[in-house]
């Protein structure tokens, strides 16, 4: 008699659900959308990682035309970043991966570290450009 190892196949390490809202909301929607592309990529799925990408993109231009309109106040940047990052969370990441504990978690040292370079020096070309930064 013949034994058949059993193959498992070895599940390559994604973002946590947790990690990609926390950087859509203090972050933006673009962040978020990145690492949830590469989850994609990772997974195999790289058309539909760049259509979540340009998603991301379009939600983080709706944040941009809400803050310029009489709605505008303290909370909400926050507030629709976290709507739009619990809609790519909620819909997107539980299709493609509804069982996320079998997946080893990838860290976020790396994309937080590149999201706080990508903020610094965007804020430092608009204040060296010497447009003055709103207030909400």
């Amino acid at each position: 008699m013949m034994d058949f190892e059993e193959i498992i196949e070895e599940k390559k390490p994604i973002y946590g659900k947790w990690a990609i809202l926390s950087f859509c909301v203090f972050f933006s929607p673009i962040f978020g959308g990145f690492m949830l592309r590469q989850n994609l990529k990772e997974k195999g799925e790289v058309k539909m990682g760049w259509a979540i990408l340009f998603l991301s993109f379009g939600l983080a231009c709706i944040t941009a035309a809400l803050a310029t309109t009489t709605f505008r106040g303290p909370g909400t940047t926050f507030v629709a970043n976290l709507l739009e990052g619990a809609f790519l969370v909620e819909f997107v990441f539980k299709k493609y991966f509804p069982n996320e504990e079998a997946y080893p978690k990838k860290s976020v040292t790396k994309p937080l570290a590149i999201s706080f370079f990508v903020v610094t020096l965007a804020l430092l070309l608009v204040a060296a450009s010497g447009v003055p930064l709103p207030t909400q």
